[in-house]
Formats: C-alpha cells, sequence, structure tokens
C-alpha cells in the first residue's frame, strides 16, 4: 500500500534529476554563445562552470544538517529554487563575475537535491533491495536529461533561435514540479536507534583497510572517476569540430552518444555486481576500456573514432563505478562510514570545481591538451584501483583464511 501512495512522489523526485543531469551540461554546450553573452574568454567561462563545484563543497555538509533537522520537503524546495536562480540567472547577467556566484546555486542545488531524494527513497521505502534498485535510477534520469539536452540545443542552433530558450524551460519544468511537491505527501522521517551497540562491541564493525594507503587511492580513484566523464562531456564537442570530424551543431550528439551508454550501464553494472563479480579487478578493467578508447580518439581523429571513445566513456567511466568506490570505501571502513562518505563525496565536489578552469586554461594551448590531460588521470586512476585490488585481494585471502 506504501509503494502505491508514493509512487507518484518518487517520480516526481526523480523528474528533478533530468534537470541536474541538463545543468551539468549546459553551460558547455553553449560556450560559444555564453562567451559573447558575457564578453568573456573560454577560460572565464569555464571558471564560471567551475563554480558549481564550489556551491557542493560549500553546502555539502549544511544540506544534510538541513535535510535532518527541518525535514525531506523543504530541502527538496530549496534544491528546486536553487537550480531556478542557476538557470535563468546565468541567462539574466551580462557579466561572468556575477556568473561565477549565481552559478554556485547550481552546486547548491545538487548537494540539496541528494540529501532530500535519498532519504525520502529509504523512508518510503524501508526494503534495501527496493530502495537500492530505486537509488540506481537517479543515474538513468541524469543520462535521460544529458541524452535529450544536445538535441535541444541542437534545433536551436540549426533554426537560428535564441540559445536561451533550454535555460528558460529547465527552470519553467521546475517550477510546475515544485507546485506539486508543495502539496505533496513525504514519508515521516526516521531516526536511525543504535539497537546494536553489542555487534559493534563485538568488533564485526571493524576498519579492514589502512586509509593511509586503501583510503587516499579510493579518493584518487573517486576524483579521476568523475573528472573523466565530466571533462569528456565538456570538451567532446569543440574537440570533434576542430578536428573537422562533424560540423558544429552535429559535435553537440556526441554527448547525447555518452549518455546512452551511459544509461545502459547503469542496469547492467547493476546486474554484474550482483553476480559477485570481483568489485576492484571490474573498476580496473573499465578505467582500462576507458583509457584505451581516449588513445584511440586522440591517434586516430575521426567520426567512428570519437563514437567509439563517447560510448566508451559512457558505459565503462560512468555508468555506476563511481558508486562501486564508494561500496568498497564503506566495505573497508565500517566504523566511520558517515567520515568516509563525507571524504569520498569531497574528492568529487573538488573534480567538479578544478578540472572545468584547468582544461579551461589548456584549451586555449589547444583542444587535443585536455584530452591527453585525461589521459594522464585515467593512468593515476588505473594505478590507485591497482592499488585496490593488490590490498582487496590480500584481505579476502586473510579472510578466507581465517
Amino acid at each position: 500500500m506504501k509503494k502505491e501512495n508514493y509512487r507518484l512522489l518518487i517520480s516526481s523526485l526523480y523528474f528533478n534529476y533530468i534537470f541536474q543531469g541538463m545543468a551539468a551540461i549546459i553551460l558547455s554546450q553553449n560556450m560559444a554563445n555564453l562567451k559573447i553573452h558575457w564578453q568573456a574568454t573560454t577560460a572565464q567561462v569555464t571558471l564560471v562552470m567551475s563554480a558549481i563545484g564550489l556551491g557542493r563543497i560549500l553546502s555539502l555538509y549544511f544540506s544534510g544538517y538541513f535535510s535532518d533537522k527541518f525535514g525531506r520537503k523543504k530541502t527538496v524546495l530549496i534544491a528546486i529554487v536553487s537550480y531556478m536562480i542557476f538557470f535563468c540567472g546565468m541567462l539574466l547577467t551580462s557579466n561572468y563575475q556575477v556568473a561565477f556566484f549565481l552559478a554556485m546555486f547550481g552546486g547548491i542545488s545538487n548537494a540539496f537535491l541528494d540529501t532530500s531524494t535519498y532519504p525520502t527513497l529509504v523512508e518510503a521505502y524501508p526494503d534495501e533491495r527496493i530502495n537500492s534498485s530505486l537509488s540506481v535510477l537517479n543515474k538513468a534520469f541524469i543520462s535521460l536529461g544529458q541524452f535529450i539536452l544536445p538535441f535541444i540545443t541542437r534545433y536551436l542552433l540549426q533554426q537560428d533561435l535564441f540559445f536561451g530558450w533550454p535555460f528558460f524551460l529547465c527552470a519553467l519544468c521546475l517550477l510546475i514540479n515544485m507546485f506539486y511537491l508543495l502539496f505533496a505527501r513525504f514519508p515521516k522521517s526516521k531516526t536511525i536507534v543504535k539497537k546494536n551497540t553489542d555487534v559493534t562491541k563485538t568488533g564485526i564493525s571493524k576498519n579492514r583497510g589502512k586509509f593511509k594507503i586503501d583510503g587516499i587511492a579510493l579518493l584518487i580513484f573517486s576524483f579521476v572517476s568523475v573528472s573523466l566523464f565530466n571533462i569528456f562531456i565538456l570538451w567532446i564537442p569543440q574537440y570533434a569540430e576542430s578536428m573537422q570530424v562533424v560540423s558544429h551543431e552535429n559535435s553537440l550528439i556526441f554527448v547525447s552518444l555518452y549518455s546512452t551508454g551511459s544509461f545502459i550501464s547503469v542496469f547492467f553494472t547493476s546486474g554484474i555486481v550482483k553476480k559477485g563479480i570481483n568489485i576492484p579487478k571490474f573498476i580496473s578493467f573499465c578505467l582500462l576500456i576507458s583509457g584505451m578508447s581516449l588513445l584511440l580518439m586522440l591517434i586516430y581523429p575521426s567520426f567512428m573514432t570519437v563514437v567509439i571513445a563517447a560510448i566508451c566513456i559512457g558505459i565503462f567511466a560512468a555508468g555506476g563505478i563511481w558508486q562501486l568506490g564508494l561500496a568498497l570505501m564503506l566495505e573497508l571502513f565500517p566504523k566511520k562510514k558517515g567520515k568516509c562518505t563525507s571524504y569520498y563525496s569531497l574528492a568529487t565536489s573538488v573534480s567538479i570545481m578544478v578540472t572545468p578552469y584547468i582544461t579551461g586554461v589548456l584549451s586555449e594551448q589547444g583542444i587535443s591538451y585536455v584530452f591527453w590531460f585525461v589521459i594522464l588521470l585515467n593512468i593515476i586512476g588505473l594505478l590507485a584501483s591497482l592499488v585496490i585490488v593488490h590490498r582487496y585481494n590480500k584481505l579476502i585471502k586473510r579472510l578466507v583464511l581465517g
């Protein structure tokens, strides 16, 4: 009965994630127009993009506290209002410094949306198997938004229409959704009762890894995995256009190809993990395939190699391996789950903040430098994952031998 009652609410919450996906790429999709609109350089536009990560870092801890203290409904409403400020603000200002400040609302809304939606899922569907499968859908809706937006942008370019219509459309859709959520009935927030204190005392939740080795390796992986697909979707249209692979309006479609791969991979990865695959080895395999596809694209730039790279990055870099890394972190450090999750998410936020600006500076030297930088990050991430593989295998042997 409870499932039926909350089905519409959960659908409404996931609807917001379509626009979170669009928010992640809407500035890069309109970089040329925004440079003119703000009278800014490429590096200055990417600096504005970095503000999204800064906003997320500044609000990450407070948003969780606010959600627990004042409720999920108020938290998600703040997220929606912040996104509307972000989408409208990018157009209403003609100054990149003001745009930098307003872009932070994109990061604030990101944090508030996560800390309201995930707890609501758990409270609406206490069965772990159900809420875990619902959490996977989060990534699918983000991918859906990133699939749709390039087609809208391409149509506007072909018809020579105002580039800002998608910004206003996103804000309008969120406003309509907000009116439903204002009157929606949310499940009651549940306080976690510590009933298993005896279990903790017996040492079952003892940390299995060394944070200075395993933890740092996983933080490096968190930074790298997010950087791979964020940099890719930010710069692949410009790369394809500069290599004369396709025209400007058609170059945007590569982001949709990436999103298709990511959408499919969410369910594929979930199925593989349920069958008991060795997660560290799977992560290393994904990083290896991602790096090889990028290297192929750089050495032999053509329509086909860019298509292969877009699909491979979607499937192997953005299809859930970040979440698998977090699961490993919590498995190795069960005594400090909250703190480790915060560190892991912080590494992600730092990536979102610094990589747009770094790649923006590199792009002024040549767009190919951006993707060689991605290759470097991929190698670093692969080395970190191999450390995890080695350490994890030793842990498994030690547990088996008793």
